[in-house]
């Protein structure tokens, strides 16, 4: 399955995108395909804390509804859906 990722703020520059498409298996999760894109050692800091869980700042939108709304990170994705990766607006 399909589905499309917008990358936001400085995530642009860190994924080298304003938007991608990827293809994941059926049954994906949000999990799944952070993993995916999550190919580098910048990526991964991006949106990971040091202990591997989803830094608490960033935002994930599925279909313009926050994952919190679903089964969090582990939102099973579906084809079409339209992800999009929010930083945090301030650190700190």
């Amino acid at each position: 399955m399909k589905v499309k990722v917008k990358f936001f703020a400085a995530l642009k520059e860190v994924f080298g995108v304003e938007e991608r498409e990827v293809e994941l298996g059926k049954g994906a999760s949000i999990k799944d395909l952070l993993d995916t894109l999550c190919d580098s050692p910048r990526c991964r800091q991006s949106v990971f804390d040091d202990s591997g869980k989803l830094k608490m700042r960033i935002q994930i939108m599925k279909n313009r509804l926050p994952i919190q709304s679903f089964d969090g990170i582990s939102t099973r994705l579906e084809e079409g859906d339209v992800i999009s990766i929010i930083p945090p607006m301030f650190a700190g």
